[in-house]
C-alpha cells in the first residue's frame, strides 16, 4: 500500500464509528485477530453508504440498476488493538476509476493509526453482472461530501 494512504489524518475521514473490541475478536496473544479487521472495514462501508442516504451499498447503487462487488482488499497493521478498547473505524472513497471505486477504512485507537484497508469495488450491470461506468451523479455526490477529494483515474 502507498504511503500516502497512511498519512490521511483521522480528520480527513468524515464518515467515523467508534466500536469496542469484544473477547470473540481476540486471539491467543490478546491483540484482535487479523480478519477481524475486515469486519470493522465493512461497518465502515456501511455507515459510509448510510451517510450517503442508505444503509448498505447495493440498495445504494439499485437506483441506477447496478451493483457492485468487492475485487481487491489490502491491509496494511500498523499497531494491534486489545480487548475492550474503543477503536474508531473511518472510512472515505479515495479514487474513481471509469468502472470501479476505491474505499479507504482507516482504524485508530485514539489519534493512534492501528490499520489502513483498502477496499476495491467494481461497478456492475445487475443483469449481465458486467463492468458498467459508474454513475456521474454519485460520483458528483461523493466529491461534495468527501473532506479529501478522491483521485480520479
Amino acid at each position: 500500500m502507498a504511503d500516502h494512504r497512511s498519512s490521511v489524518p483521522l480528520d480527513d475521514f468524515r464518515v467515523r464509528e467508534t466500536v469496542r473490541v469484544r473477547f470473540s475478536e481476540i486471539d491467543g496473544q490478546n491483540i484482535v485477530f487479523n480478519g477481524h479487521y475486515l469486519t470493522y472495514a465493512d461497518i465502515g462501508v456501511t455507515e459510509y453508504f448510510r451517510a450517503l442516504g442508505e444503509g448498505q451499498p447495493g440498495p445504494y447503487f439499485h437506483q441506477y440498476g447496478t451493483d457492485i462487488r468487492e475485487t481487491h482488499c489490502e491491509i496494511d497493521y500498523h499497531a494491534p488493538a486489545r480487548l475492550d478498547e474503543l477503536i474508531t473505524i473511518a472510512a472515505r472513497i479515495s479514487r474513481f476509476e471509469r468502472t470501479s471505486f476505491t474505499l479507504h477504512c482507516g482504524i485508530f485507537r485514539g489519534g493512534e493509526r492501528l490499520t489502513d484497508i483498502e477496499i476495491s469495488y467494481a461497478h456492475i450491470d445487475r443483469d449481465s453482472g458486467q463492468p458498467t461506468p459508474l454513475p456521474g451523479s454519485f460520483i458528483a455526490e461523493v466529491r461534495r461530501f468527501e473532506t479529501r477529494t478522491p483521485i480520479q483515474d
